[in-house]
């Protein structure tokens, strides 16, 4: 047989499902990048690191407070989530630096110093003005991700 033959039986619908095929892949990758590069910028000043707010992390990990505190949900469960406490109206940034520098009947007084509390809330309040948790309502772009959460309210 020869060549031209055998491509003949190929037809239009092959050429159709190719065409169609790679118009998926690349609005995938349009879709893709987007979304990574939309989605991933931060509005929010105060959502960046200072310099103590990775001083707070680093006491945070080194006094592995995710043993027994979550953040966004992630974490355990014998004390509660502290991703949006120094942003509750009820709570804040005094609250917060009380307990961390005291303890509670559950939580111990880990003998950290006032500067060492206040790095502790610094980054506390960065990862407060990252998002809420629990969320409770999305307002969701065409490409999946959000524009604005709502903090379920107690």
């Amino acid at each position: 047989m020869n060549a031209p033959f055998r491509d003949a039986h190929v037809g239009f619908g092959a050429i159709h499902r190719r065409v169609i095929f790679f118009g998926l892949v690349a609005l995938f990758v349009l879709q893709t990048g987007m979304t990574w590069t939309l989605s991933t910028d931060v509005d929010d000043p105060d959502a960046h690191f200072s310099t103590a707010a990775y001083r707070g992390r680093a006491l945070y990990q080194a006094f592995n407070c995710t043993a027994c505190h979550q953040l966004y949900g992630l974490g355990g469960y014998m004390g509660p989530d502290l991703t949006n406490v120094t942003s509750d109206p009820d709570k804040g940034r005094a609250f917060a630096k009380g307990l961390i520098l005291h303890g509670t009947t559950r939580m111990p007084a880990l003998g950290l110093t006032d500067t060492q509390a206040d790095d502790i809330v610094a980054y506390l309040e960065a990862v407060a003005a990252t998002g809420t948790y629990p969320v409770r309502s999305l307002d969701l772009t065409p490409w999946g991700t959000y524009t604005q959460m709502t903090h379920a309210q107690e």
